[in-house]
């Protein structure tokens, strides 16, 4: 299995309040002594992953420097693909930047999530290409809802009507490898129509042959780091999330 994390964005909300300059990436971002690429990699190390690709573009120079260091502690080999046109794209150019050598099982992640360890251990016990959806969360107009109906992604994004939504897509996710040849040629389709689509919508179009499972987060903690809001919330629930995680 290979790890692939998105880390090419600048982060315009959250530059605001934070200087990004400095931090670099959201993936650098320190929560209660260890940034959130450290805790990814730490725990794909755990589930004894091949190798970790890292989609780089904001600071990229930044980000390899604190791979070299990763590599060093942790004995995994990184893979950085850079995408120039970070400014210009969105995460279905990264994705498929990140994809573009990889024909094994795939585990991605958006670089600036912050997740219980047992998210992400439900999410790979499925045998199959799965998404994980926080079902309890209340949803807002930003979140980035999942309509299932019979096991089925009937509407996906962020215009999908609350009352009528599952749950939120949390951005971490898991492509089969025997899905990843179908995957490919979707995000290109996306990237094709919109290099500013998300890579989401390729699973909406997975599941219409029921390749798609879905791992419920069932009040598991979790969160996305936007603005300074969600940094504030990742940091008072950083140490409930590491609660059943091995060693950094």
């Amino acid at each position: 299995m290979i790890g692939v994390i998105l880390a090419a964005g600048r982060g315009r909300r959250l530059g605001r309040d934070i200087d990004l300059e400095k931090v670099g990436p959201k993936c650098l971002l320190p929560i209660d002594g260890y940034t959130l690429l450290e805790r990814v990699v730490s725990d794909l190390v755990s589930f004894d992953v091949d190798a970790i690709t890292i989609v780089v573009g904001y600071k990229a120079e930044m980000v390899r420097k604190a791979c070299v260091t990763l590599e060093r502690k942790h004995g995994i080999q990184f893979d950085l693909a850079r995408n120039d046109a970070y400014l210009s794209t969105n995460t279905a150019y990264s994705l498929h930047i990140g994809l573009e050598n990889t024909y094994d099982d795939v585990v991605i992640f958006n670089g600036d999530v912050l997740y219980d360890h047992a998210i992400l251990n439900n999410l790979l016990g499925i045998d199959q290409t799965a998404i994980s959806v926080d079902d309890t969360k209340p949803l807002t107009a930003e979140s980035f809802k999942v309509k299932i109906v019979n096991g089925r992604i009937e509407e996906m994004g962020k215009a999908v009507p609350i009352d009528k939504a599952t749950g939120e897509f949390i951005g971490i996710s898991k492509i089969a490898g025997k899905d990843l040849l179908e995957a490919k040629r979707l995000l290109e389709s996306l990237v094709s129509d919109d290099p500013n689509n998300y890579y989401d919508f390729i699973y909406q179009s997975l599941s219409k042959s029921g390749n798609v499972a879905y791992s419920f987060t069932n009040g598991l903690k979790w969160t996305e780091i936007d603005d300074l809001h969600d940094l504030k919330y990742a940091r008072s629930i950083a140490g409930i999330c590491a609660g059943a995680r091995g060693q950094f």
